[in-house]
């Protein structure tokens, strides 16, 4: 779901179908806790009714004539009704603490579930459909949107619990009188006129449109930063600037009414609660005449308008943030679903016959509903043979290793591979912001340091390593901005040399490479023993390969080799 239809969306949405698709997000003991800390939120209402309750007989019992009836619940003393009171202030205080640290656990937890749910989703959706999303977008929703939804519970806890207080105070009013509960219903009411048809339609499209907006400011920052080189060359800062400028000025302005209109009705409610407990006065006076009982009456009015004052104030922003975090429910739900509809299967594990480490059969492959890349694809690779695959761009090289790799699924056709013992190294190596150590374990657990040096002196880095003065453990910036093209790419190797795999798809690994560093490194891999399958776009030497081969018309075309045992015994003889 796109964020400009977002706001149409959520209006169309009745309460009781967005209170369902909302808590469909929810597993089933999410709602459990979710339902526990919404009857703890109630609880601390209802022990602000029944303080009310023993204020009003403490007042009673001071008076020159007490209670003529008593429960069996109602103290006979006043030092009774005194400590019933300071008892219930002490437990409504340790109920308010625990249900609030409860609900703000509960939330940060739900907020990290539906994180992981995105990331998840995210990493298993069909390549070609993840590819085509940006990058930004998918970071604002694994971060911020879902942060928003997991905060739309928080307001559904307080507004279901503020709801359901209401409405026990409600009661306590008509038990006590008519005429206030009739002012309490009139008030309520035109809160709620207002928030229905004032409010409600303008937060909602506010918010829409403030997400949308959030969402295109980071695109345009994450251009800014990618492209800080060419913009600094082209000299063309004001350019990005402006298109910065004119949407953050855009999400502020729909970011402000989304917020502030809510505290409109925060203000009329705190302001109109004020006038109703004046109004109670009033009505009370007019009903009973009893001095001695409207000082008890009031002291009770006072309790639960202490309670009123900011629950009805509470009740009307949360109902109007609701509006704006819905829309972030809304987007998340479609993402999850997106996934699911777009979830790439894992692909079945065929192995290859012994003395094979690759093994395609009639594979062919096409992206959507375009030309065949591969058609009827044959290939074997056996263990340690080195196959180098030339040619121009767009001729399927790099979807071939993809295949391999398990990333993209073939159309028709199958491939016997071990992918659990597969190296990869693309053109552009992905760098985490991190020390040369963490790149190069990559998620794997620690190593000895000499094992990370021997993989850095395969790729010809030992030495670049060395000459640092942290070694290892020197910061490489962002994606490897400290390092050059070729350092990253060596850095790539070695972190695939590392996993010790018997079978390295290198895609352009060694573009940014001189021809002296890439032969020492292709020489470097002959001897490791591994079977390499080599893209590139140079037309290579058989020195340090068994074959050479293109892609013509999506066929593997064999253009020279070697006799594997011959070329066995020719490496030998040159070390």
């Amino acid at each position: 779901m796109r964020h400009d239809n977002g706001s149409a969306a959520a209006q169309s949405y009745p309460y009781g179908l967005r209170w369902r698709r909302a808590f469909g997000l929810l597993t089933p003991a999410q709602r459990f806790l979710f339902a526990c800390l919404t009857a703890a939120r109630i609880s601390v209402g209802l022990c602000d009714l029944a303080l009310a309750a023993a204020m009003y007989v403490l007042f009673m019992l001071l008076q020159p004539h007490p209670l003529a009836h008593r429960a069996l619940w109602i103290p006979d003393s006043i030092l009774g009704a005194a400590l019933l009171a300071s008892i219930l202030v002490v437990v409504r205080a340790l109920i308010d603490v625990l249900s609030s640290r409860s609900a703000l656990s509960y939330i940060q937890n739900l907020h990290v579930d539906l994180l992981m749910r995105l990331t998840q989703g995210y990493s298993v959706m069909n390549w070609s459909r993840f590819v085509a999303r940006n990058r930004s977008e998918l970071l604002h929703h694994s971060l911020n949107t879902a942060r928003e939804a997991a905060d739309f519970f928080h307001r559904c806890v307080e507004l279901i619990a503020g709801v359901v207080v209401v409405v026990a105070m409600a009661a306590a009013f008509i038990y006590q009188s008519a005429a206030a509960a009739l002012c309490f219903g009139l008030v309520l009411s035109a809160f709620f006129l207002l928030h229905r048809f004032f409010i409600r339609r303008s937060v909602s499209g506010s918010a829409a449109n403030r997400e949308a907006s959030l969402t295109r400011l980071h695109k345009n920052l994450a251009n800014l930063y990618a492209s800080g080189k060419e913009i600094r060359t082209y000299g063309i800062h004001d350019f990005f600037q402006n298109r910065i400028r004119n949407e953050a000025e855009t999400f502020a302005r729909y970011h402000r009414r989304a917020v502030f209109l809510p505290q409109i009705s925060r203000i009329v409610a705190e302001q109109g609660t004020v006038l109703l407990f004046l109004a109670l006065i009033v009505a009370v006076q007019l009903q009973h005449g009893d001095m001695h009982k409207l000082l008890s009456l009031l002291a009770f009015y006072f309790v639960l308008s202490r309670r009123l004052l900011p629950l009805v104030s509470q009740i009307s922003l949360i109902a109007g943030q609701m509006e704006s975090s819905f829309e972030n429910v809304l987007i998340v739900d479609s993402e999850l679903t997106q996934c699911l509809i777009h979830w790439a299967p894992p692909l079945p594990a065929l192995l290859p016959d012994p003395g094979f480490v690759l093994q395609i059969r009639q594979v062919s492959f096409s992206f959507q509903q375009a030309a065949s890349v591969l058609r009827n694809f044959n290939l074997d690779l056996r263990k340690g043979e080195t196959l180098v695959l030339h040619g121009v761009s767009g001729i399927g090289k790099s979807s071939l290793l993809n295949l391999i790799a398990g990333i993209l699924q073939p159309t028709a056709g199958s491939i016997r591979v071990d992918r659990a013992a597969i190296a990869y190294v693309p053109q552009e190596v992905p760098l985490l912001d991190d020390s040369i150590r963490n790149n190069l374990l990559f998620g794997l657990a620690a190593q000895p340091e000499d094992a990370l040096m021997r993989a850095l002196a395969a790729a010809n880095l030992a030495g670049f390593v060395r000459a640092q003065p942290d070694g290892l453990d020197t910061h490489i910036g962002d994606n490897g901005a400290l390092l050059s093209g070729g350092q990253r790419q060596r850095l790539g190797l070695a972190r695939a040399i590392l996993r010790e795999c018997p079978l390295l798809l290198l895609d352009e690994a060694t573009s940014a490479l001189d021809r002296e560093n890439e032969r020492q490194i292709l020489a470097n891999l002959a001897s490791l023993g591994a079977a390499v399958l080599f893209v590139t776009h140079r037309r290579q030497r058989n020195q340090y390969a068994q074959r050479i081969c293109s892609i013509r018309n999506g066929i593997l075309i064999e253009e020279s080799a070697v006799s594997f045992s011959a070329r066995a015994l020719e490496l030998c003889a040159e070390q």
